[in-house]
């Protein structure tokens, strides 16, 4: 993984963390050329009003300022070869920045776009993950579905729990795809989530069993964390992504270890990661981890660093059953539940991974002890 940062001249905030897979170029003529694959965080850095407070340099418009740079850098080499298949944006307040972003003249459909209210950590007003890849030269037999805001309104927790994953369910048969065989990782965003996400939880799991999974079979990578899309009335937002055309002998549920436990021990219906086996490269999608121990314990209550150190742990060991390791990650988002947290949790993830892309932003973990989770993409070359 090559990675990059750089800080724009035009508005020196903001700044982007970019990670770059380049394949290796085969000479063999019946080996399709590779192509390449970028992740991108944009965001801004604070500024100084007193001796503890800081503010976000561009209060009024961080929006325009955030979107020159991105347009900047996307016109550059290597990215400007390539599409954008997935943006989210992170924004401070939903209700009000949803309606002003306006990025599809940035990146037209089919990209897919999701807008979730889960503030940065550094209070600023918002900031951007993007998935870049170059157009395949030659066709392959891979299709890729990146769903966005999937979310209803009206009814309690449960009912729009349910009617988003029949919802979703119905959209992937109209594909010739179903949820257990191509669903290969969601995003639940829970708005107080304290208080909603056991009956989240309850309805995923009696569906997922109508589908034919339990832990039996298998579960989806899942990150299930506090976040809201900005629709008064709306308790559930749904990202997710599935692929067609892959073979069950390339997808690799990773979840038991000596570290870690099978999801259903501690209740959560999700895998704690999947790796896809694609034939230049792998995807390795490790989904909201925090601090656990092989017992469904939360380690270090309390402590935030404890739980921080856990938590790479428990990620390390994750990332080598994918047979990968720290350097082929390619981004990570960090969930805060505790505002003071950020000075140290900054300083940590700096100084152990000062390349990785990262955003931390506010987001309150599904149990209240937890105090944080991250979650990564990884690609891992084939040799």
């Amino acid at each position: 993984m090559k990675y990059l940062h750089h800080t724009f001249d035009m508005h020196p905030a903001c700044t982007v963390q970019a990670a770059s897979f380049q394949p290796v170029v085969s000479l063999h003529p019946d080996v399709p050329p590779s192509v390449a694959e970028h992740h991108l965080i944009f965001q801004f850095s604070t500024k100084k009003t007193t001796a503890t407070a800081e503010t976000c340099p561009y209060p009024e418009d961080c929006m325009a300022a955030l979107h020159a740079c991105m347009e900047a850098w996307l016109a550059r080499e290597p990215y400007h070869k390539a599409k954008c298949v997935f943006a989210r944006y992170f924004l401070k307040n939903a209700g009000e920045q949803r309606s002003q972003v306006q990025a599809r003249h940035l990146f037209p459909a089919p990209c897919a776009l999701s807008f979730i209210e889960q503030p940065p950590a550094n209070k600023t007003e918002l900031a951007v993950w993007l998935y870049l890849k170059e157009p395949e030269t030659v066709p392959n037999k891979y299709t890729h579905y990146w769903t966005t805001e999937k979310f209803h309104l009206g009814g309690s927790v449960a009912q729009q729990t349910k009617k988003l994953l029949e919802d979703y369910q119905e959209w992937l048969q109209a594909k010739g795809c179903t949820m257990k065989d191509h669903c290969l990782r969601t995003w639940f965003f829970i708005s107080d989530i304290d208080t909603n996400y056991p009956a989240f939880a309850k309805t995923r799991t009696d569906y997922f069993r109508e589908l034919g999974m339990d832990e039996t079979t298998h579960y989806i990578a899942s990150t299930g964390i506090e976040g809201a899309n900005g629709a008064p009335g709306s308790y559930v937002t749904m990202d997710a992504y599935a692929v067609s055309g892959l073979e069950p002998s390339q997808v690799t549920y990773l979840q038991a270890t000596t570290h870690l436990i099978p999801a259903k021990t501690y209740g959560v219906t999700s895998e704690r990661g999947v790796a896809l086996q694609f034939e230049d490269r792998r995807h390795i999608f490790i989904s909201g981890t925090a601090s656990i121990d092989a017992a469904g314990n939360i380690v270090e209550p309390g402590n935030i660093r404890g739980q921080t150190l856990r938590m790479w742990e428990n990620v390390e060991v994750l990332l080598a059953q994918a047979d990968a390791t720290w350097q082929d990650v390619a981004q990570i988002i960090v969930y805060l539940r505790r505002q003071e947290d950020l000075p140290l949790v900054r300083a940590l993830f700096t100084s152990r991974f000062p390349d990785i892309p990262t955003l931390i932003v506010m987001g309150k973990v599904c149990r209240p002890a937890w105090l944080i989770e991250m979650e990564c993409m990884a690609i891992y070359a084939k040799g």
